[in-house]
């Protein structure tokens, strides 16, 4: 079996209650187009028990936490809003034309918040493709860095990348089986279906892909991201 592609890329602000203890997703949709992902795991050091001059017993490691990083073609500023909690401000420029833009505003007032990510990646099995679907159920994202390098007489395609941080979610359901997990996945043998499973778990109720949408000029996207 090996890996031969990625594709799609989903959120959804995850929300605990301490009353319920039960965790929801919510205001999920599909983001930007992937160029690649990648995770680091932390975890604690097996402890082994020594008897006899050998091991008698272990004890695994446990996760920790974990870093997701993600390279796509863009961040969009509904993506940036989801990821970080921030502001948007329309400002008109030109009052005789009444032309428009939307500012997306980082300041004092940003509050990033955990989202659940989903992703789907493309394998092969014995000459067969199949796709999985990845939920990380609980990321907190950094602040993400920007780059630009100007044009040349070739045009060099440039990515952007951004990180957060897994942790595990607070959910224990007996009927899910879910006991604070930290990564979810389903191999299915349609992306049609690893998308809807990943829909499934996320409640991602829209077919529009809000954070890929253009912007218009009175900034109705960005309202509804």
């Amino acid at each position: 079996m090996a890996k031969k592609g990625l594709s799609r890329l989903f959120m959804a602000e995850y929300e605990y209650s301490e009353e319920t203890k039960k965790v929801t997703y919510t205001n999920g949709c599909e983001n930007e187009k992937l160029a690649s992902y990648s995770t680091e795991i932390s975890s604690s050091e097996a402890s082994n028990l020594y008897l006899n001059n050998g091991i008698a017993e272990t004890e695994g490691g446990t996760f920790t936490n974990g870093t997701l990083t993600l390279e796509t073609g863009d961040l969009s500023p509904e993506t940036s809003k989801m990821m970080c909690g921030l502001k948007s401000n329309e400002i008109t420029l030109d009052d005789s034309s009444q032309t428009k833009v939307t500012e997306t505003i980082w300041d004092d007032d940003l509050h990033p918040v955990n989202l659940g990510v989903g992703l789907i990646e493309l394998h092969q099995k014995n000459g067969v493709e199949f796709h999985r679907a990845v939920i990380l159920p609980k990321v907190f994202f950094n602040i993400p860095s920007g780059s630009a390098t100007t044009k040349g007489e070739t045009v060099e395609w440039q990515t952007q990348e951004t990180s957060g941080v897994i942790n595990r979610s607070d959910e224990v359901d007996e009927t899910t089986k879910h006991n604070h997990p930290w990564q979810l996945h389903a191999d299915c043998e349609s992306e049609e279906t690893a998308v809807a499973y990943i829909k499934k778990v996320l409640n991602i109720t829209d077919p529009v892909q809000k954070a890929s949408a253009p912007q218009s000029e009175s900034g109705t996207n960005a309202d509804q991201a």
